[in-house]
Formats: structure tokens, sequence, C-alpha cells
């Protein structure tokens, strides 16, 4: 070992000559290791791809010089990484130059090292040149457990006595690691679904048969990713690429929509593998919950399609009308649980028909109580309405229940001859028109005996569907 006098002087010549270059760099990595944040926790050990950086300047033996490596803002390193990493030569082309490199401080925050030049590194040219390694730096706590997080490391070359920089006027940073998203849930919007008005057991009591859906059964699909995209997320290690049937407990699917008119056990998930899951679902529910197991999943940076099946009760009308949304919380082996947001308009249903309603008409028979339609379609076309009354009050449908709007033209309905009402002359109405929803407007009329006050009120879509291509 040299003399530290010796060392000092030598390294103060070293500076003036080094200042003229300013040309080391971090050649390696060229790009940041990927890593799921599936699989971490911002506590968990993170093996960090080998550093490379390249000399900017020749070195004589009379000039050693200490690295200084740290980690970026918000990590730390695992201090035992330090003796792993210790600094390694390696020459291009007709380069020459040895080292003797040992720790010289190693904590959480920094690990330095005395590197002693034992033969001289050569002035670097094109293809000639020297580099040293940095391999094993481990990152003990970090910020990559956060999707679109990156940790960088920063080198500082300097003379023995830390005192001034050697090869670039300051340090120099790369970042080394980036993590993202493993596990995925893309729910591609489906709006091929059709209630079909001329279903044989009640108008829109079943689908229109179109691709997968026929009858009383539609069915609407979304895809499990498992570390399938371009990118390769890896586990802690750095090598190995995340799996959910290995890294992955399950996946907790909600399905959020209307399932009135849903058939007893009648919301099925189909799997790519593994047996089908009969859901939560009722005709009453709003949200269908299940759960996906690693079995379910195709292993190894693949997608997974998973199949809904909603058979129909075939007892009521679905509506014109529905949308039902999808996503998912990933319960995985070491990391936290991952939300996946999905697609909160993912299955949208329409119909062949349209439906008009008021909340309100009577069937008093002193009142001059009407339905006037307009339909500016070219066709006429049928319509059913479905009467609702007061509890405990008996409805009686008339012949008006069912008819025919006449083409391009105004048709006046009777409220009194659609239904009548048991107990109290009033009511509800919603009528299902074999038509689409921009072709056909109403109006309900009622007249006081009395005051001879004329309430006219426009009839509205009972499910707000804009749709005017149904």
């Amino acid at each position: 070992m040299k003399k530290f006098a010796a060392k000092a002087v030598a390294s103060a010549v070293g500076v003036v000559c080094a200042g003229i270059a300013h040309a080391g760099s971090i050649t390696a990595p060229a790009t940041t290791t990927k890593y799921a944040v599936e699989s971490l926790v911002s506590t968990t050990d993170i093996s960090l791809p080998t550093v490379v950086y390249k000399m900017g300047v020749a070195r004589t033996v009379a000039q050693d010089f200490t690295v200084i490596v740290t980690p970026s803002a918000g990590s730390t390193f695992t201090a035992g990484s330090c003796t792993a990493a210790t600094p390694t030569i390696s020459l291009a082309g007709t380069a020459t130059g040895a080292l003797t490199a040992t720790v010289k401080r190693a904590s959480t925050s920094e690990c330095a090292y005395e590197v002693d030049v034992t033969t001289a590194f050569s002035v670097p040219a094109a293809n000639d040149f020297v580099t040293l390694s940095f391999p094993g730096l481990v990152l003990d706590s970090h910020n990559l457990a956060t999707a679109g997080s990156t940790a960088a490391v920063t080198l500082a070359l300097k003379d023995l006595g830390e005192t001034a920089f050697i090869d670039n006027s300051g340090s120099v940073s790369a970042n080394v690691a980036t993590s993202g998203n493993a596990l995925t849930l893309t729910a591609a919007a489906d709006t091929a679904t059709k209630a079909d008005v001329n279903d044989e057991q009640g108008p829109l009591f079943g689908f229109v048969t179109v691709g997968d859906d026929v009858d009383a059964i539609a069915k609407a699909s979304f895809v499990i990713g498992n570390n399938s995209g371009t990118t390769t997320w890896n586990k802690p290690d750095g090598t190995t690429a995340w799996d959910f049937t290995v890294d992955g407990t399950d996946i907790d699917v909600t399905v959020a929509g209307n399932f009135q008119g849903l058939a007893t056990n009648g919301f099925i998930v189909t799997p790519q593998i593994g047996a089908n899951i009969v859901t939560t679902a009722t005709a009453a529910s709003t949200t269908a919950t299940f759960t996906l197991l690693p079995a379910n999943i195709t292993a190894g940076q693949t997608n997974s399609t998973i199949t809904t099946t909603f058979t129909s009760a075939r007892t009521a009308s679905l509506g014109t009308s529905r949308t039902f949304g999808v996503s998912a919380v990933g319960d995985v082996v070491t990391g936290a649980d991952v939300t996946l947001s999905g697609n909160t308009s993912w299955w949208v249903w329409g119909a062949n028909a349209s439906q008009l309603m008021t909340p309100y008409f009577t069937t008093n028979s002193a009142f001059l109580s009407r339905f006037f339609f307009l339909n500016t379609g070219t066709g006429s076309v049928n319509y059913t309405a479905t009467c609702y009354s007061e509890t405990g009050n008996t409805i009686t449908y008339g012949s008006a229940q069912t008819g025919t709007l006449s083409a391009n033209g105004q048709t006046a309905v009777n409220a009194s001859s659609v239904c009548t009402f048991a107990g109290n002359t009033r009511g509800a109405v919603i009528f299902t028109i074999n038509a689409p929803i921009n072709s056909v407007k109403a109006n309900y009329q009622s007249v006081d005996p009395v005051t001879l006050n004329n309430m006219v009120v426009p009839m509205t879509r009972p499910y707000n569907n804009a749709n005017t291509t149904e």
C-alpha cells in the first residue's frame, strides 16, 4: 500500500488531467430491470442489475481513487451487498489496466470503495477503454411497490482523499429499476347484446340471437393478463418472470349492474381452464362476485379469457338498456393486493325495441284519459303495455293492452282500454314498442271533468337510454 501523502500529490495531478476529459459514463444497464409490484412491498430486497462505468480518462499507478455508490432518494442499500458489488475491471479492445479494490465504507446509504491502480489504465479510445463493474447491489427499501416508480444509483469518482471529482465534474446517475403491474384485467366494451321484443315468452323476455347470445342466454368476456404484455415484469431477483399461477392466491372479481330477470343460478362464469363458477348474483342483485384461482389462469406470460353468462328467467321484460361494469382485486403471495380497474361500461345491452312510460295515469271513467303516440317510421309497429298498480289493487287488462301504431302518423289509445284497476283508479304503465327509440314518441293526456284542467305529460324512457340505433 502506498503512503497517503504520495497518493494525495499524485491525485492532485490526476484531477488536473482528468478535468480535461469529463468523459466517464454509466453504460450499463442499458435499460432498467422491470419488477412486478405484485411481488414486492417497499421493504422487499431487490437485486439490482450490474452497474458498469466506462472510464473517460487514463490512470497511472500513482493515481488511486475512490468510488462512492449511492441509491436514489427514497431507497437504501442492504449494507452487506456492498461487498458483493466491489468493482472489477474489464478491458475493451487493446486497453490495458489492472486494479485492486477494497470496501472503504458500507452502509445503507452508500457503498464506498478504494481503487488501487496496479497497472496503469490506458488512454481511452473509440474501441479501447476500461470499464468498472459493480455487481450484486441490493436495495433494502425503495418506492418500487408503486407501479410506475423507478430507482437509480449514483456513482461519484473522487480522488483518494475525496476532496475532488475525477473523470467528471460531478456524480453520474442511471435508472436501474422500474416497477409495473404484471397482473391485468382487460374488458373490451361488448355492445352486441340486445333484448328481443319478439321473444317467444314475452316482449324483451329474452335475447336476440347474435354472436354468443341466443334466446335466454347472453354472454360477455374479459381477459386476465398473466404478465402477458410487451414488458416482462420480474420477481425481486430481477431475472424470474412473475407468474400468477405460482405467485398469486386468487382474483376476486365484481360485476356491477342490473340483474333483474336473472334465472336462479343464472349468472355463470366459465374460465379458460377449470370448472364453471356459479356466482352470488340473484335477480335482486346489483353485483355479482366470484373468485378466480391460479388453477383458472393459464401459466406463463399469457392471457386467459373469462366468459360470463346471463340466463334470463324469461318471465318479465329485461328492458331496453343495461350497463355492467367489471373490476377485480388480485391477492398475491408476496406483494400487496392489486386493484384491477377493468371497465365500468364493459357490457352494454340494447334492444330491438323501445319503451315509453308514465308513472301516473287514471282510468277513472269521468276523466278523458288517453295516450298519444307519434310514429315517424315508414311502417306500422306493434306494442305491448304493462300496467303497475298500488299494492292489493288488481289489474284487469283490456283490448288495447296490445295493438298497432300507425305508420308515419299519430295513434290515440284510451287508458281504460289498456287496463283498469279494482280499487283506486290510478297506476303506472310501460309500453314496449317494436321500433327503434328515435322513431316513436308519446304523450299522456288527462282532462279533469270538473275543472277542465288539461294535463299533457311527455312519456319517458324508463331506462334513460339515449341509444338511437336500437
